[in-house]
């Protein structure tokens, strides 16, 4: 499971914290800045994960020897710091996070609003008296609930009572509406009709206004969230700090149905991080953390 001479930086620092690849200028480590330049740009809108490195990199890293690791590690550090405070990045960025979570509409459209009514309308055309009458008696009756229901309220969680409280006010609402109308079941048939399907088509206005009320709301929580890469790298550095904690490099492996194991069963439930740098070794995994607690000591 061990191998000190798997990619150094980009499997430790640029890697493990921020999920990029090591950049270099030199085409020996078989990447370029732009690999990078997205590693930063992905690892920054994705939580952290250990990627995947094709054939090529890790050849390319095995190569280096231990001290040179400390160094690849740093400047490709620097190489990062750098583009993240650039212009290129900060404004694309902003706009990604803008489009990727743009304001989103409340409203129904009054097309669409249309589109319901002609649909409700047209829905409730084969109605008959005689079996709309049992449904809207329960639908009266349902009153007595809701205001018994009332009394309920000053026993109901403080931050759940406005929601009750809607709830109680719909259904007397409701009732009432039906018991407005039902004398239309014996004398206007097409009105009952008319009014009905307005009542449905009404509800399911409300309903999918709430629906877009809940979704903007959360597409702008989300884009409050993001929107500053400065807090978003400060979370991804704390986490990969978090997750790289503690490696034991001294612990021992035992091959179990063709793999590689930890002796100490616990390190098996150790997250992918740690088990990460576990396999890169000391030099790179300490020189990433130490690269990473000072970004984050100077982002704050």
């Amino acid at each position: 499971m061990k191998n000190r001479s798997v990619p150094f930086l980009l499997c430790a620092f640029c890697v493990a914290f921020l999920n990029f690849t090591f950049n270099d200028e030199f085409e020996e480590y078989g990447i370029s800045q732009k690999d990078i330049q997205n590693r930063l740009w992905n690892g920054l809108q994705n939580p952290l994960n250990v990627p995947y490195f094709s054939s090529s990199v890790k050849s390319a890293c095995r190569s280096l020897a231990p001290d040179a690791q400390a160094i690849a590690i740093k400047k490709a550090g620097t190489f990062m710091k750098t583009y993240f405070s650039s212009e290129d990045f900060q404004k694309r960025y902003s706009e990604s996070i803008a489009k990727r979570y743009p304001k989103l509409e409340t409203a129904v459209s009054e097309q669409r609003k249309a589109e319901i009514r002609a649909n409700r309308l047209k829905g409730v055309q084969g109605l008959q008296a005689k079996d709309m009458e049992p449904v809207v008696d329960i639908q009266i009756q349902s009153a007595e609930t809701f205001v018994g229901m009332e009394s309920m309220l000053s026993s109901i969680p403080a931050e759940q009572r406005t929601d009750f409280k809607k709830q109680i006010e719909d259904g007397k609402r409701n009732a009432a509406f039906f018991k407005k109308i039902k004398p239309l079941l014996k004398t206007n048939m097409e009105e009952f009709k008319k009014q009905y399907a307005e009542y449905l088509a009404n509800d399911e206005i409300r309903q999918s206004e709430e629906t877009l009320a809940r979704n903007a709301k959360s597409n702008a929580d989300e884009f409050e969230k993001l929107k500053d890469p400065k807090k978003v790298l400060v979370a991804r550095l704390t986490d990969f700090l978090n997750q790289s904690k503690g490696v034991d490099f001294a612990a021992q492996t035992k091959e179990v149905n063709g793999r590689k194991k930890f002796v100490n069963g616990a390190y098996e439930g150790k997250n992918d991080v740690w088990k990460f740098c576990y396999r890169m070794g000391a030099t790179p995994t300490n020189t990433a953390r130490a690269f990473a607690q000072q970004w984050l000591t100077e982002l704050k």
